[in-house]
């Protein structure tokens, strides 16, 4: 895969932790306990993809990654305000 490839599955992997991170919490304060697991292992997922990217040294990839968790954080907050 290039490293533009890399990049961008990092941002998107980044945004989509954050989001799915958000959709867990709330579906916990929903009592939702099948929804909050399956968004459990979303996370899982996503953490094993940054740790990959930290051990193979992506740095931008790692800094993408972080724009996309403010990113998935951003929508989040800004859809459960609808």
């Amino acid at each position: 895969m290039t490293e533009a490839g890399i990049f961008f599955l990092a941002l998107l992997a980044g945004a989509v932790l954050d989001f799915t991170w958000a959709m867990c919490v709330e579906s916990v304060q929903r009592q939702r306990a099948a929804l909050a697991a399956n968004l459990a292992v979303v996370l899982y997922v996503c953490t094993l993809f940054s740790t990959v990217l930290i051990v193979g040294e992506h740095v931008p990839a790692v800094i993408a990654y972080g724009l996309g968790n403010w990113i998935g954080t951003y929508i989040a907050v800004k859809r459960s305000h609808k």
